[in-house]
């Protein structure tokens, strides 16, 4: 857990989603969206100078990420489409990473707010299990990505902090 950083995605239909990425990932590089028959996006993250960057694929509905975070980190960018490139059949959307927002506030004031509604405070819910702390997380609209362990590290490293 302590050798993890942790993505947090943010899309335009509230959803947001966390992935767990190497400890040494730096920031964010670039975003942009492949479409052939189906569209596939690529956040491209990074490490120190000398390693090969980081590499997220995005499968669940590419151009309709809003926002994007690295937790413990004050990397938070929005995202703004700037161009399109087509070669044959392929067509690219490339993004423009300018930083800004607060996700990761965002989350936390969600997170407080369900906490609130159910009468538990954070330090409660780090003493109850990992099954309580996913549905936390799927009443704020939260899943892991790739991992449900992904997603239980994110949030208690996220409630140690609120």
């Amino acid at each position: 857990m302590a050798d993890k950083k942790y993505v947090m995605m943010k899309w335009k239909d509230g959803w947001r989603e966390v992935i767990a990425v190497e400890g040494d990932v730096i920031d964010f590089n670039k975003y942009y969206v492949i479409e052939r028959l189906e569209q596939y996006g690529r956040l491209v993250l990074n490490r120190p100078k000398g390693t090969v960057p980081e590499l997220i694929v995005i499968d669940r509905d590419p151009t309709g990420i809003e926002k994007v975070a690295l937790l413990d980190s004050d990397d938070q960018r929005t995202l703004a489409a700037k161009d399109t490139y087509r070669e044959g059949t392929r067509l690219e959307y490339n993004y423009n990473l300018p930083e800004g927002g607060d996700l990761a506030g965002e989350i936390a004031a969600k997170l407080k707010e369900v906490l609130a509604a159910k009468g538990m405070s954070a330090k409660d819910l780090l003493l109850k299990g990992d099954a309580d702390i996913i549905a936390v997380a799927r009443a704020a609209n939260i899943v892991g990505t790739k991992s449900q362990q992904d997603l239980v590290h994110f949030l208690k490293l996220l409630l140690r902090k609120i």
